[in-house]
């Protein structure tokens, strides 16, 4: 288990194609409230988005140093920036289906509780 699949499951995702040697553990999380963590996680200060931003510069930094002969080196480095991407990616999804659970649920609300009083 890397790093990444142990940050993953803290906060209840487990990727698809990652060999689980445990069970997941949902803890009853629906999909607003792991939103609301992730994105707690992800914008505050020294948090996942700063930490992949890092991550990124550091890519190309590194991309600056390298010889244009050195094309593995250079794929190489572009392919991780690739997944730092994937990774900011599935994180902002997270967050947004968070966003649209919520916003579903206060439609139904509202939907409901005009039909209430009719």
């Amino acid at each position: 288990m890397t790093w990444l699949d142990r940050l993953l499951a803290r906060f209840g995702y487990i990727r698809t194609d990652a060999p689980r040697p445990y069970a997941r553990v949902n803890n009853g999380a629906d999909a607003i409230a792991r939103g609301q963590r992730w994105q707690a996680f992800a914008e505050e200060e020294g948090g996942l988005y700063d930490m992949i931003a890092s991550l990124r510069a550091d890519y190309f930094a590194k991309v600056g140093q390298l010889n244009p002969s050195e094309r593995d080196k250079l794929l190489a480095l572009g392919m991780a920036d690739k997944i730092a991407r994937e990774i900011e990616g599935k994180v902002r999804a997270v967050i947004d289906t968070g966003h649209i659970r919520a916003k579903e649920k206060e439609h139904t609300e509202r939907v409901t509780s005009v039909g209430r009083y009719r």
